[in-house]
């Protein structure tokens, strides 16, 4: 698709340079991004392009904001404005970037039923799993590290999918939106779920990461065929080339979401007690008739330093 202009307008210019960087980080978005820091040379791009969406601060009055030709005006406020025009849409100045933006893309596209998003082009996206009937041995650390590596050279989503995935962690906040509004604008018809997801996505260095659902009987009445309508979403509608599930038993489906993925990560435990935990889940697995699952599992058992061992198993896999 053709890219959309986004011009952005304040007398601030970190705060508008901020924001512009933001927008950048996200390669998905297919917009050419502008800023300025007065009206006139918001007027000089006016000359020859057409400005699709505008982020203007307040201190421009109605009369000044009159003058611009835009799509969709978004206008940048520290408390509730009054002094909007007809089509004009008041966002809090005093919020996250990612807040900023999610707000203004999703009216965007509400308003407009205009995709930003560029054509995905890409041969395949994997997914991989990591998951563990062996409990508190580093999953998520483990998760986390081989979601992180392999960010450093493809496009990698991480996806926490456990009931309790310990949101004041590293990098999950418990605040804003998570997994569960995601699955809940996919229900909705024209939800337009690639762009929702590009909203809300965190980071952690260059690994993106959606955060969790918050409440554990939530996660566990999402059902299968939700879960597997996301997966599918995000694998063939997305710029992701991997996206790392970090899975619990309170997920609807396990085996089955397991059996969608190209690779499992097992990590376990060298004692009696885990031996026999792992006995009883391959047993599971063959009454189930799902023993295919263990053809494409990495056990390991697990290791004081997961992030390390990550780093390691990927360049392992890599040539062979």
């Amino acid at each position: 698709m053709n890219e959309k202009n986004l011009v952005i307008c304040d007398e601030e210019f970190r705060y508008a340079e901020r924001l512009s960087e933001n927008i950048s980080g996200r390669s998905e978005l297919a917009l050419k991004i502008y800023t300025c820091t007065d009206l006139e040379h918001v007027m000089e791009l006016l000359n020859d392009r057409e400005i699709h969406i505008l982020i203007i601060d307040e201190v421009f009055t109605q009369e000044e904001r009159a003058k611009i030709q835009a799509e969709q005006v978004f206008v940048l406020t520290k408390e509730a404005c009054k002094d909007l025009r007809s089509g004009e849409k008041e966002v809090s100045k005093f919020q996250s970037s990612d807040q900023i933006l999610a707000e203004i893309f999703e009216t965007y596209f509400e308003t407009t039923n205009q995709n930003i998003l560029k054509s995905v082009k890409k041969s395949t996206c994997k997914m991989i799993a990591v998951y563990s009937p062996i409990h508190r041995i580093g999953k998520t650390t483990f998760a986390v590290a081989l979601g992180k590596e392999l960010a450093r050279k493809e496009k990698t989503l991480y996806l926490n999918m456990e009931e309790y995935a310990g949101v004041e962690g590293q990098f999950m906040k418990a605040e804003g939106r998570n997994l569960g509004d995601l699955l809940y604008y996919m229900r909705q018809e024209n939800g337009n779920t690639p762009l929702r997801l590009s909203t809300m996505v965190g980071k952690l260095g260059e690994l993106d990461y959606i955060p969790p659902i918050l409440i554990s009987t939530d996660l566990k009445e999402i059902k299968l065929e939700e879960w597997k309508q996301l997966l599918e979403t995000i694998l063939e509608n997305s710029a992701y080339e991997n996206v790392v599930l970090d899975l619990g038993e309170g997920v609807q489906g396990l085996f089955h979401i397991l059996q969608l993925c190209d690779r499992i990560y097992m990590p376990v435990l060298d004692n009696t007690i885990s031996k026999r935990k792992l006995n009883q889940f391959e047993e599971e697995l063959r009454c189930l008739q799902m023993q295919n699952l263990m053809q494409k599992t990495h056990q390991f058992t697990a290791v004081e330093d997961m992030e390390t061992y990550a780093r390691k198993i990927t360049k392992e896999e890599k040539k062979e």
